[in-house]
């Protein structure tokens, strides 16, 4: 998911554009020919227009989403105030340089950094956590263990002005751990990181055959680790922003069941997961301006009033890193 990226004009996109993004967003990896027999187009249209989405920054990059709980890995999120502009860079500076940090965000808000640090135990994170943070002074900080996903979208059917997209929840499976090798690590980290990348290209990277990279990926996606192939959209230049909420909830199982339900189906929420620690959830909601998002926190306010006990508003300002895999999880065996 990608959610911030340099800021760019707006890009006014007719209905063929939209179409062609609709089908990007299912499935990113598919043959350009694929798309142009959808959308009836040819192929050489349907490459000029997905060009043009590249050169005026909708679409930074592609990703795979990885399931990394069956690979054996937990993502702990940290969300952190620190004292200066100037730790704030270093931090960045070592997050992106970081083989356990996989996603970096900064905010406007009581915590002006997010970090998503991937790790096999509470131990591991913390020696990484540690080494992320040594020296740099911090006013507060608290750490999320991500147990389950909601919801995972990359841009909900009501913003497609045009070719509505089929409603298709993405949750990541709770599978179990499973006997992958370091080929089958490797594979999955260069498609986290490209998930255009052809299966020849993926083949010569890692010396394999072509029809061996195809056999351990249809492997690993029956056994629920490759979820699915995506883009990576800014969406600033849809006139679309991003910004988070932290929830902690009342133990009143049945309305927390419908909270969860909520978090699964609306249309306003990009991104949900169940977490551990000081508070229960997290939410990406994606609106149009700042009115419709008071809107969205209005309404699960009103209509969870008795389940939230409190929560935190974090406004997004910039995304540094977002990947669905970190580094560590490809390396290791």
């Amino acid at each position: 998911m990608q959610v911030l990226a340099q800021k760019s004009p707006e890009l006014k996109l007719d209905a063929k554009d939209w179409h062609i993004l609709k089908e990007l967003v299912q499935n990113i990896r598919q043959p350009l020919s694929q798309i142009a027999r959808k959308t009836q187009l040819s192929r050489q249209t349907v490459e000029y227009r997905l060009r043009q989405m590249q050169q005026h920054n909708l679409i930074t990059g592609s990703r795979a989403v990885i399931n990394i709980r069956s690979l054996g890995y937990k993502s702990f999120h940290v969300f952190a105030e620190l004292h200066t502009v100037q730790q704030e860079q270093e931090l960045i500076r070592r997050a992106l340089e970081s083989p356990w940090v996989n996603a970096l965000i900064i905010y406007s808000g009581k915590y002006n950094v997010e970090v998503s640090i991937m790790a096999r135990s509470e131990e591991e994170f913390l020696l990484a956590y540690q080494k992320l943070m040594e020296e740099l002074s911090i006013r507060s900080d608290l750490t999320l263990t991500l147990l389950s996903t909601l919801r995972n979208e990359v841009l909900p059917a009501p913003y497609f002005p045009h070719h509505k997209p089929e409603e298709r929840l993405h949750p990541v499976p709770a599978s179990v751990q499973l006997p992958l090798d370091k080929t089958d690590r490797s594979l999955l980290l260069a498609l986290a990181e490209d998930a255009t990348l052809s299966n020849l290209k993926v083949a010569q990277r890692l010396h394999l055959s072509k029809d061996t990279v195809a056999y351990r990926l249809q492997k690993l996606v029956k056994a629920g680790c490759l979820v699915q192939y995506r883009p990576a959209l800014n969406y600033d230049v849809l006139g679309l922003s991003i910004n988070s909420v932290l929830l902690k909830v009342n133990p009143l199982p049945s309305q927390i069941a419908k909270l969860e339900q909520f978090l699964r189906t609306n249309n306003r929420i990009l991104w949900a997961a169940k977490t551990f620690g000081a508070y229960d959830y997290i939410v990406y909601i994606i609106t149009n301006d700042l009115p419709e998002f008071h809107e969205v926190i209005s309404l699960v306010k009103e209509k969870f009033q008795n389940v939230i006990r409190t929560y935190e508003v974090l406004f997004a300002y910039k995304e540094y890193k977002y990947s669905f895999m970190a580094k560590v999880v490809g390396q290791k065996g």
